[in-house]
């Protein structure tokens, strides 16, 4: 009775680590060996592993099975129509816009400091002003050989030629008012004196009797009404008609050289650019100035940036996945992951899986070697 015992635990005991054991075998050839083994030119039978041996396999199936079902467009579409990710992203670049422009360094050492470029901002600002003077000089070398009325609006020159008799009613009634004041009477008195002075003692004697006559008064007078008639004003606005037309008939490099509209195109450039906002203040450094642009960053130019952004996403995202390649990104990384190091991940992660699969076996082993020890002392 004894010895029947002893054979069927035996066997039991036999069969438990025969079936604990095999399992374990299995489960450790899923990934070893890692490079396949050879006697000679004979290459032993499972090397490698079924994992290193299928890696290829796998990475294609995987990098499938990624793009297809798990990074989808669609879902990545829902996933930016919840908002949540793009609050995300909106918050995080108003925190990095506050720090920025609470920074003590000019734009141009920030730059330098996080992207390792320099004057950049210096630069970029040469280039403004150099295409704003290329413009500049461009446009003016259309127009400045040509005639005024070659290129100056018909509508302007008619308004202007229009105004002409205004002008010339203006110039008369300053000038009638002019001679009627204190300052003009003395300026009347001063210009008959030097004429009698300059002409001589006699004459100058004349001059102090006529002064007693009031010369200069007498003189003031028949201007005043010389400007009252109505053909002194025909002959004003005729001449400043002709004037205007003479000046029209011109072209600009008539009345300036080259050299000085290329100053005066320079100056004018550089005054633009300085005035520009943001572009005239980055030398400063950026807590000095940018506090005053933040409200505008954060409250106008930074939701319409994340909206412009939703919606460019939305379009192009089945194009730029494509683009993007997550299948081939799939099988590069699977294909240069260590295999030890997946081996240890999935060992980690389906430890207690395992552990049950390795004593799984065994039990069935002790099973199997159980029946076999019942069978072998019934038929002995």
């Amino acid at each position: 009775m004894m010895e029947n015992i002893l054979l069927v635990s035996v066997l039991v005991l036999i069969g438990a680590i025969i079936g604990g054991g095999t399992n374990v075998i299995a489960i450790r050839m899923l990934f070893r060996p890692y490079k396949p083994m050879f006697i000679g030119s004979f290459r032993l039978p499972f090397t490698p592993g079924l994992i290193p041996k299928r890696r290829s396999e796998i990475a294609v199936s995987l990098g499938k099975t990624v793009e297809e079902h798990l990074v989808t467009p669609e879902g990545i579409q829902d996933k930016l129509k919840d908002g949540l990710l793009l609050k995300e992203v909106e918050d995080r670049l108003s925190t990095g816009v506050h720090n920025l422009l609470q920074d003590e360094r000019t734009l141009d050492e920030w730059l330098e400091d996080h992207l390792d470029k320099k004057n950049q901002m210096t630069s970029l600002r040469n280039s403004l002003e150099n295409s704003l003077q290329a413009k500049l000089m461009s446009w003016i070398g259309d127009y400045k050989d040509k005639p005024f009325t070659g290129w100056v609006p018909l509508k302007w020159q008619n308004d202007i030629k229009n105004k002409i008799p205004i002008v010339a009613d203006n110039i008369i009634e300053k000038t009638e008012n002019y001679l009627q004041s204190d300052e003009g009477k003395k300026q009347i008195d001063e210009m008959v004196t030097q004429f009698f002075q300059s002409k001589g003692s006699v004459t100058s004697i004349f001059g102090k009797m006529a002064n007693r006559f009031s010369l200069s008064s007498a003189i003031r007078k028949e201007i005043v009404r010389f400007l009252k008639e109505d053909h002194t004003k025909d002959l004003l606005t005729t001449l400043l008609i002709n004037e205007w037309e003479s000046i029209v008939a011109k072209s600009p490099s008539e009345y300036v050289d080259d050299e000085w509209i290329k100053n005066k195109v320079y100056s004018l450039s550089e005054t633009i650019v300085e005035n520009v906002p943001v572009v005239g203040e980055w030398e400063k450094p950026l807590n000095e100035w940018g506090g005053k642009y933040e409200k505008v960053i954060q409250e106008a130019m930074l939701p319409a940036i994340m909206t412009s952004a939703s919606s460019i996403l939305a379009r192009y995202i089945k194009s730029m996945i494509k683009r993007i390649g997550i299948h081939d990104i799939v099988i590069a990384e699977v294909n240069q992951f260590p295999l030890d190091r997946l081996e240890q991940l999935l060992l980690m992660i389906a430890k207690r899986e395992l552990k049950l699969i390795a004593v799984l076996g065994a039990i069935i082993g002790a099973l199997v070697g159980l029946a076999q020890g019942i069978v072998i002392v019934i038929l002995s």
